[in-house]
């Protein structure tokens, strides 16, 4: 899933080809061990478990906001 940047701070964000995937990183075994999660280049990584339903409620059209806290 292909991400567009919507705004001056994330406008090349399809040029760096952000997307959303799955990675081994990203799971319960990995943060309880470690006590957090690895980390990817930009993109939205998530559990390989749980990729499918995550494409499937973020179909087309979807927006995703995410902010530094």
């Amino acid at each position: 899933m292909r991400l567009e940047g919507l705004d001056a701070t994330n406008s090349n964000a399809l040029a760096r080809a952000l997307v959303v995937h799955s990675a081994w990183y990203v799971s319960e075994r990995i943060a309880g061990d470690s006590g957090m999660l690895g980390r990817s280049q930009g993109c939205f990584a998530v559990a390989e478990s749980s990729l499918s339903e995550i494409t499937t409620r973020l179909g087309p059209g979807r927006l995703i906001y995410a902010a530094k806290v």
